[in-house]
């Protein structure tokens, strides 16, 4: 069989499995899965603008997860999250400059991994990157790092999520302050509750948007062209669909608007899970992943504390 033939049919897996009831919640986890072991043992052909096709469907998830959404409600959670959000984002970067010392890392490597792990994995470092003018194997590395450990995540904080015992809300802000991207943000708060998904986008989301801030002010500090800069302008989709949502009544409309958000997520992870393999792996030296597994615990932690006690 044809390894893109392969690719394709794992696509319509990935895009099945959230619709199927005894797997649902599962749905995300098994779709990166079996990216990950299709890509491991070169089983498929994947195209030449995989990480386009990755990024507009997992934007378009969250787009579609809007249409769930009333506008009072990301509001309500948004304001409150800038400064949960602010906080953590500040931590984490002292925090991850003190590593780095420790570490002995190479500035610009530790740099993407910090604002990777800080703000919102690998949308962060594609935004960062040119900003520093850092190298394709720092982003490469980077990537990779962020990528191993947001897949971690989607299963970690399934069992901690269990073990605490937390209510939607606190699911919701821990997993959107805590884990990388979006992706694996929505599917370990998906887990919970729909009520939990709902709060951690919103909140994920808010998270995002300190991208903006960040690169106007390494621009500045390293005098790059402000052509750099780029809006994530699929939050502003996201908003308009919670308004639509918010004063045009189509219920039935919006439930399988926002099953349809579940499924292009599944496909997301399936995509990203295509992008790691073995050999990907292997290049991540000890020091640069024990770094980024250092920094993600601090943020681990200090996400916990906030979702406690801000």
């Amino acid at each position: 069989m044809s390894k893109k033939i392969v690719f394709y049919a794992g696509c319509i897996f990935a895009l099945i499995l959230p619709l199927i009831k005894s797997v649902h919640a599962f749905a995300s986890g098994i779709a990166l899965l079996t990216g990950i072991i299709l890509a491991s043992f070169y089983l498929i052909s994947t195209p030449k603008n995989l990480g386009k096709i990755r990024k507009f469907t997992l934007n378009s998830a969250v787009v579609l997860f809007g249409f769930g959404l009333n506008i009072n409600k990301v509001i309500a959670v948004g304001s409150k999250g800038i400064l949960q959000t602010a906080v953590s984002l500040v931590f984490v970067i002292i925090i991850g400059l003190i590593l780095a010392k420790l570490f002995k890392m190479e500035k610009k490597l530790s740099q993407l991994i910090i604002f990777g792990t800080a703000i919102c994995g690998g949308s962060a470092i594609a935004a960062t990157s040119p900003v520093i003018e850092a190298s394709d194997e720092d982003i490469a590395l980077s990537t990779g790092i962020v990528f191993i450990l947001n897949t971690v995540a989607l299963f970690l904080f399934a069992f901690l999520i269990s073990y605490f015992k937390l209510n939607a809300e606190q699911t919701g802000i821990w997993t959107a302050l805590s884990i990388h991207d979006t992706s694996s943000v929505v599917s370990a708060a998906a887990f919970h509750s729909t009520e939990a998904l709902k709060i951690a986008t919103i909140m994920k989301l808010t998270r995002t948007l300190w991208i903006i801030p960040i690169v106007i002010i390494l621009s500045f500090f390293n005098k790059s062209d402000s052509k750099n800069i780029k809006f994530p302008i699929f939050i502003l989709f996201f908003i308009l669909a919670s308004v639509i949502a918010s004063f045009v009544n189509l219920p039935s409309f919006y439930s399988l608007l926002t099953q349809a958000g579940k499924m292009l997520l599944a496909l997301a992870l399936y995509l990203i899970g295509t992008s790691l393999n073995i050999k990907t792996i292997k290049k991540m030296t000890g020091k640069n992943m024990a770094f980024g597994v250092t920094l993600w615990i601090f943020s681990i932690i200090s996400g916990y504390l906030i979702m406690m006690f801000l």
